[in-house]
């Protein structure tokens, strides 16, 4: 990636140094341009922004959130670089290393914002130098229907096996899942499942001193966890995040896990069943939530980095930020205080923060000790989750296997 990134800056520098037309198309690709009622708020602020810059026209160009880092990744190789973009946490590094983005330093220090930013802006901090905003830190952690749970007989999970039972009394009494995952061919969302289950149980795929822990006896009770749910027909098989949440929203699986975009989700197709929706801590032994966020960030070869400055401002005011946390139910990138009528009806946006302040896990989706390498390691191990799914092989020999091949892969770094 490091190559591919690097070969792309070097050939995009002279762009870089070009000045701003009088008129022009600033670009700006996202995965969220008709997401729920995230979509609408960001063209919001797209009008505002154009509004205030009547000779800059936004280029809002959508890419899938399930291709969206490789589909990214492929076009600034080829030359098109955006002017301004959301990037997934674990992509900062690997795009840092590789000198793709600017440093906002100095546009942080002339801002308004400077004083409300989140402290987990530290993560795109790197050489004392930040690279990147945070979008949203929001936790992904267990969402449930109290509606399915109810008919079922069964309450709240609080262990692992209270858990694997209620999913079970859901499927058998109800019909509907009793918890949805995607488990497709996508490798970033194959890991972040096996992440959430495996960090909860107190293991990871890796140690921070670059140690590889792929077969530890925790991931192989974790695997073989995610796996039963697939052979036990509790959970459907084949289906991507997308679908996976389209389905909960419908009403159709009793558990999640997953972020508050879900809920919003449930908000904005079926409200009828916001009441019952509840966001709540892990079930697992740690209670860890995988936390992945999002960050605003500005390619070093953009040569509208100052206009990029500017959107920063229209994004992140003060009131635009008060609607993120209110009307999209999620944790936006700047501090922001939910009123106590807000909270009287979304008590579990109280939950939620509880959560992302107590239990953050696995920020970044970044393996320890391999967050510029995050994307190889990550397909090496999605691979191998791939044929133990599908029954290739046991979990153990899976496992075994993803030891021996990441082993063999990280002594050639």
């Amino acid at each position: 990636m490091k190559a591919l990134f690097a070969a792309a800056v070097s050939l995009l520098a002279l762009t870089a140094a070009a000045p701003a037309q009088e008129a022009y198309t600033f670009k700006y690709p996202s995965w969220m341009w008709e997401e729920g009622g995230v979509g609408p708020w960001n063209k919001d602020r797209v009008a505002a922004f154009e509004a205030a810059n009547p000779n800059i026209k936004v280029e809002a160009t959508l890419i899938p959130n399930t291709s969206y880092e490789q589909t990214i990744t492929t076009q600034i190789a080829g030359g098109d670089v955006p002017d301004f973009m959301p990037a997934y946490t674990n992509m900062i590094a690997p795009m840092v290393d590789a000198g793709v983005l600017a440093p906002l330093d100095d546009c942080i220090a002339g801002s308004s914002f400077k004083d409300r930013i989140l402290p987990s802006v530290s993560f795109a901090v790197i050489d004392g130098k930040t690279y990147g905003l945070p979008v949203t830190m929001s936790p992904q952690s267990l969402i449930y229907n109290k509606k399915l749970l109810d008919e079922a007989g069964v309450g709240i999970p609080t262990t692992v096996e209270e858990f694997v039972a209620a999913a079970k009394a859901v499927k058998e009494k109800t019909g509907q899942w009793g918890y949805v995952f995607p488990n497709d061919s996508n490798t970033l969302f194959t890991y972040i499942v096996s992440m959430q289950w495996i960090i909860g149980m107190g293991s990871d795929w890796s140690k921070p001193d670059g140690a590889i822990t792929a077969n530890d006896p925790r991931n192989v009770e974790a695997v073989t966890l995610i796996k039963s749910f697939l052979d036990d027909q509790i959970s459907p098989k084949g289906l991507d995040a997308n679908s996976v949440r389209t389905m909960f929203a419908e009403g159709k699986a009793a558990f999640m896990v997953d972020g508050p975009w879900v809920i919003n989700q449930v908000a904005n197709t079926n409200p009828d069943l916001l009441p019952e929706v509840g966001f709540e801590v892990m079930p697992t032994p740690t209670h860890a939530a995988v936390t992945g966020g999002a960050f605003y960030v500005v390619p070093e070869a953009s040569p509208h980095k100052e206009d990029a400055c500017k959107l920063l401002e229209v994004i992140l005011d003060p009131t635009a930020q008060q609607h993120y946390l209110e009307d999209l139910l999620q944790i936006p990138g700047t501090k922001v205080e939910p009123s106590a009528e807000f909270l009287k009806t979304h008590a579990w946006v109280g939950k939620m923060a509880e959560i992302a302040a107590k239990y953050p896990g696995g920020i970044g989706y970044a393996p320890p000790g391999y967050a510029i390498q995050a994307p190889e390691f990550r397909q090496i191990a999605a691979d191998n989750l791939a044929r133990i799914y599908a029954g290739e092989v046991s979990v153990q020999q899976g496992l075994d296997d993803a030891q021996k091949a990441l082993e063999d892969w990280s002594k050639s770094l």
